[in-house]
């Protein structure tokens, strides 16, 4: 097909292809003419698999380019690779499997049925049937309390689709971290020493995410006041 009926069929500008085809999110066309490419069914697959993915889940390009690619080599998830780590590794950072009750939790906010229901609805957390929760997600209902009662609530505007835009994407990471770590360590250590040391990595990945998080919104904001010709904040 030719760049208009493509634009026709995905319903995405041409610009915006070909902004897609230079940043390796599409595939190169066959090339027919100086100005003249053929497109085919690939590249509409694509393009409507970003569109659900930016216009759904609000995935940044960098992570739908991740999904797209080639998943990493078949075998980082046997069972015989690293078999222990993951007992190993939740014995060190699990906080001895306590559990909580969710609903007292949330009580620590408003106790309501509502508040019960929006954060099971995000994804964040994993009741078990007898309502628990472990102390790791008891912890992640806190800082939502916190958040609620700073002003990011259902009343102010923030609902539950950002907080389920969390959830997916920090499972992605999550998903890409271990298919790395297992790739390279599972075929030069043994399960001690990777438990060992993706317990030191775990908290320094999580440190320089927040780096990464906060030095990203501050480039928006800046971008944001350039472009609203804003002169930009005293240092």
């Amino acid at each position: 097909m030719r760049m208009r009926d493509l634009e026709r069929a995905s319903g995405i500008g041409r610009e915006t292809i070909r902004f897609y085809i230079r940043e390796g999110l599409l595939p190169e066309p066959v090339r027919t003419a100086r100005n003249a490419a053929i497109y085919d069914e690939e590249h509409l697959a694509r393009l409507l698999a970003i569109r659900r993915l930016r216009e759904d889940r609000y995935l940044p390009l960098g992570v739908i380019r991740a999904i797209l690619e080639e998943p990493p080599a078949d075998g980082w998830d046997s069972p015989d690779i690293l078999p222990h780590v993951d007992r190993l590794l939740r014995e060190r950072l699990d906080s001895g499997g306590r559990r909580e009750r969710l609903e007292e939790v949330v009580a620590e906010a408003d106790g309501s049925e509502e508040r019960l229901r929006r954060i099971a609805a995000t994804g964040l957390v994993h009741p078990a049937a007898d309502g628990t929760i472990s102390a790791r997600e008891a912890r992640i209902v806190r800082i939502l309390n916190d958040l609620w009662r700073l002003g990011f609530n259902e009343a102010a505007g923030y609902g539950e689709e950002g907080l389920r835009r969390y959830a997916e994407t920090m499972r992605w990471l999550a998903d890409a971290q271990v298919r790395e770590f297992f790739a390279i360590e599972g075929r030069r250590t043994d399960d001690q020493t990777a438990a060992a040391l993706a317990e030191r990595g775990i908290g320094l990945i999580i440190a320089l995410m927040g780096e990464v998080f906060t030095a990203a919104i501050l480039e928006k904001l800046a971008a944001r006041r350039h472009e609203g010709g804003v002169p930009p904040a005293a240092s």
